[in-house]
């Protein structure tokens, strides 16, 4: 008997301790707020223009990253569509920032 109750309690506690990490994964720290660099507007085309390049530039990393999970011609593929995703945005920065 002692050997059919050690499963029910051993699924007993992984359910409980995966009730508590969800429980702690849920609560957020508002202590800390956004730096104050976040709130600086960017009022020149030069700086909109550095920060869509700086955003594009983490966006296109992101998508190499995710390209690492695949192989083979896929991951080829993957890599050659984010760049020319990049190359595209940076393209729409230099035409939204040359206009004003």
């Amino acid at each position: 008997m002692n050997m059919q109750l050690k499963p029910l309690w051993l699924s007993l506690f992984i359910a409980a301790n995966a009730f508590a990490l969800h429980a702690n994964a849920a609560e957020e720290n508002v202590q800390y707020k956004d730096p104050p660099r976040w709130r600086v507007e960017d009022r020149t085309p030069q700086a909109r223009f550095q920060t869509m390049k700086k955003e594009n530039t983490n966006a296109y990393a992101q998508a190499v990253n995710d390209c690492r999970a695949l192989r083979g011609r896929a991951a080829g593929d993957c890599r050659k569509e984010a760049r020319m995703n990049f190359d595209r945005d940076m393209q729409r920065a230099r035409e939204m920032t040359s206009r004003r």
